[in-house]
């Protein structure tokens, strides 16, 4: 106890006895003709504020659930199914299996019996002229399988001139393909056998 009074004591009489430093104080002295000055402060401001950022665009709402009240007229099935003088082909159905039908035959078809088609008489008064061309599906056998029109020549008073037309009336369109199931054929041969072929033949009316 004693021992720590003694250090106290003398840590006290270091920090009393210890010299003391002079401070060192740096002084600017201005010169007396020195003027100095202060210039004022301006403050300044933005003369136009800057423009503020446009507006969100609110989508407006499109409905697409619309009801259209309006009547669609569809076409009556009678009339989409109809076809006109060129379309008219009548077939000759056969059970079992069909005949085989060549494209290119070593030898053609060639006509064996001939029929007119008889016209009616507002047919025969009319002095009409024309040339009907009727394509043949003919069977093995020489009978026809198929006629159908393929084009109709309307000609012009006695000239060589002529228009194809759709259609010549006084149903001689359907009185030509009645006569084209009747004629006979001397059937094609391929390779030696007979087979069915195609062949275009034309009808004259009025000359």
């Amino acid at each position: 106890m004693g021992a720590l009074i003694v250090s106290l004591l003398l840590l006290i009489a270091v920090f009393k006895l210890w010299p003391e430093q002079e401070r060192k104080v740096n002084v600017f002295i201005f010169p007396e003709d020195e003027v100095l000055f202060v210039e004022e402060m301006v403050i300044t401001k933005q003369a136009n504020a800057p423009a503020s950022p446009p507006r969100p665009q609110v989508p407006i709402p499109v409905p697409n659930d619309v009801v259209i009240e309006e009547e669609i007229e569809f076409p009556e099935f009678d009339t989409m199914i109809s076809l006109d003088s060129l379309s008219i082909a009548e077939t000759t159905g056969q059970t079992g299996n069909e005949n085989r039908i060549s494209g290119n035959p070593d030898r053609p078809p060639r006509i064996s019996r001939i029929v007119e088609p008889t016209l009616s008489e507002e047919a025969t008064n009319s002095e009409l002229k024309s040339m009907i061309l009727v394509n043949f599906t003919v069977n093995s056998n020489g009978t026809v399988r198929e006629a159908y029109i393929a084009e109709i020549r309307k000609y012009k008073g006695n000239s060589d001139e002529y228009e194809v037309v759709q259609d010549l009336g006084f149903d001689i369109i359907q009185d030509v393909l009645e006569a084209a199931y009747k004629w006979r054929f001397r059937p094609a041969t391929e390779d030696g056998e007979r087979v069915g072929a195609y062949i275009q033949e034309a009808f004259l009316i009025g000359f």
